[in-house]
């Protein structure tokens, strides 16, 4: 993900961990046993990456939803503060943005993603654990994204 990697040079003590990259498979089901598969490995790399001292951990891709969510904090040891960061960009930009991009796809991955509802559960949790923050990114490039994350979350981002 490339917002995720344009964290990381921010990011103190820090580890990035793009579940697009861990998650190729062939093939890929996307489906619940699939994603459970994905957020065990994910789990796995931020205890791993928490052990040898890295403290800040960003993950990107891999949740669909609040149920996902509350399955992968289960997994998690130890207890932590979460920053939920949701890009929001409208379809048309986000198709363009993902044939443009380094990292390509396939027609059919874009299908098969664009498969999994929108869960607005993200934003309406009242009971949430996480601070949401949902960023419209539409208008912005990569450098504007990261500089609204960053100032969003200060505790993390120091300047």
């Amino acid at each position: 993900m490339t917002i995720v990697r344009a964290l990381l040079p921010y990011t103190p003590d820090g580890a990035r961990i793009d579940a697009e990259d861990i998650g190729q498979t062939n093939p890929c089901p996307m489906d619940d046993r699939f994603f459970g598969l994905l957020r065990r490995n994910v789990a796995g790399l931020v205890e791993n990456f928490w052990a040898a001292g890295y403290v800040n951990v960003v993950a990107g891709s891999f949740l669909r939803g609040y149920p996902d969510y509350l399955a992968f904090r289960r997994l998690l040891t130890r207890p932590c503060a979460v920053f939920l960061v949701e890009l929001l960009v409208v379809k048309d930009v986000r198709d363009r943005r993902r044939t443009t991009r380094a990292k390509r796809t396939t027609q059919q991955w874009r299908d098969m993603v664009d498969l999994v509802p929108e869960d607005l559960t993200f934003r309406q949790a009242t009971d949430a654990d996480y601070r949401y923050l949902g960023i419209d990114t539409t208008q912005l490039d990569v450098a504007e994204t990261v500089q609204r994350i960053r100032a969003a979350i200060p505790e993390v981002y120091a300047r």
